[in-house]
């Protein structure tokens, strides 16, 4: 199962025309590279469950072939919390499954910690990754045998209950049902995960030794791309590797005379004029547009943007169809689907 009934706030303004699980990563919807990893380990009957633009997911990925999976779909009028949500579908779970998050961009062995889960026939086992930000994440410590003994949501910033974080990829046996009220609001890492460990029942953490990172944030989401961008995970990265970590998408047109400092990937169809600088991590997406002179830094421009002759953009997110006006300067700056920017000039520390 896929957890996709979020409302994307964190992730405002660029998501307010567009679900999180479709925000795109190397130019590709996060859902995607999820549903891909799924797949190549076997997972190919899945149910997500929708709240927020729920349409927008169910009309992207239908019932799944041309992904090579099969999709239902599970919509919430009023949010049942990530436990609710698998218990609104539990006649679908007659086995051993899974359960992952739809912002959680990972390439984990799933069939390796399948395995492990099976050997040690848990009730539950959650992947885990080396705590980073503790107030941001479930924190849980394990013993030497992997059973976790003690789980802490989102701690406080001067708390560090555990040494590992919850990365929100989840093996359940169909017994974890017994566990989650037949009714209401319920959360894993709120309720169940502490109620596990409070009782004393077979749960397990998994380190899952690969890349991970739930890309809900501003800050997540650009630093995702940056880890793939240098080569950090397993994920695709799309078109072709022209030189060491600049890659180009089929359809695009790049000028002899713009000068592209890796990592940098150009979508499909992009346009990157004479004079362009572009000063790595760079994302440019499908059909974007940068004018003669223009420079672009540590940023990912979303698709149909186009970057006017000589405006700079420094650590900034763009979103798709926006319009820049040329000589303007922007850092810092998260700009929602469709903006056009006509100032004569515009700086932020957003």
């Amino acid at each position: 199962m896929i957890l996709a009934a979020g409302g994307a706030t964190k992730l405002y303004p660029l998501t307010y025309t567009l679900p999180k699980p479709l925000v795109p990563v190397l130019n590709v919807p996060v859902i995607e590279h999820i549903v891909g990893l799924l797949q190549r380990h076997g997972f190919c009957d899945i149910v997500i469950n929708l709240h927020y633009l729920h349409r927008l997911i169910e009309e992207h990925l239908g019932a799944g072939s041309k992904f090579g999976v099969r999709i239902r779909y599970s919509f919430e009028p009023e949010l049942l919390g990530t436990a609710g949500g698998v218990r609104n579908v539990r006649e679908f779970f007659d086995s051993t499954f899974l359960v992952i998050g739809a912002d959680d961009l990972t390439d984990v062995n799933l069939t390796r910690m399948l395995e492990f889960h099976q050997a040690r026939k848990p009730l539950a086992t959650v992947g885990v990754a080396p705590v980073d930000t503790p107030a941001e994440v479930g924190v849980l410590e394990l013993s030497d045998d992997q059973r976790v003994v003690a789980y802490t949501e989102k701690p406080g910033p001067d708390e560090m209950p555990g040494q590992w974080c919850n990365t929100g990829v989840y093996l359940f046996e169909p017994e974890i049902f017994d566990f989650i009220p037949s009714e209401g609001t319920y959360d894993f890492g709120k309720h169940l995960f502490p109620a596990l460990v409070e009782q004393g029942r077979s749960f397990l953490g998994y380190p899952l030794q690969s890349f991970w990172m739930d890309i809900g944030t501003h800050v997540n989401y650009r630093q995702s791309h940056w880890e793939l961008l240098e080569g950090r995970t397993g994920l695709h990265i799309p078109g072709e590797e022209i030189r060491p970590h600049i890659w180009v998408d089929e359809g695009a047109s790049v000028s002899p005379q713009a000068y592209i400092r890796p990592p940098a990937l150009i979508g499909r169809g992009a346009k990157v004029e004479a004079g362009v600088e572009i000063t790595g991590p760079v994302v440019l997406g499908p059909n974007v547009v940068v004018r003669q002179g223009a420079k672009v830094k540590r940023s990912v421009v979303w698709d149909g943007s186009t970057i006017g002759a000589g405006t700079t953009l420094d650590d900034c997110l763009i979103g798709s169809g926006c319009l820049l006006q040329s000589g303007q300067n922007f850092a810092g700056v998260v700009l929602a689907s469709g903006a056009r920017m006509f100032e004569d000039e515009r700086e932020s520390s957003d």
